[in-house]
């Protein structure tokens, strides 16, 4: 599965209440591309999701985003 279908696929997880699998399908995709356009829509859903988050889930998050951000999708490119 290539990185824009992850994201799209987290996206329905996300909307469906499944934060676990929307978290793993968006690291998978943050590791698997390097295209910055997809790189901040993995970080805008990362946000998203931490929105949702409990006290304990947040990190998860957290971490999709720092990797996107260190990947470029932070503005750095």
């Amino acid at each position: 599965m290539e990185s824009v279908e992850m994201v799209a696929e987290a996206r329905r997880a996300l909307a469906e209440g499944h934060e676990k699998d929307a978290a793993r399908l968006l690291t998978d995709a943050v590791y698997g591309t390097h295209d910055p356009e997809v790189e901040r829509e993995i970080r805008a859903l990362a946000a998203q999701g931490r929105e949702h988050a409990g006290r304990f889930g947040k990190a998860r998050w957290d971490e999709i985003i720092r990797i996107a951000e260190l990947r470029g999708a932070g503005g750095g490119r």
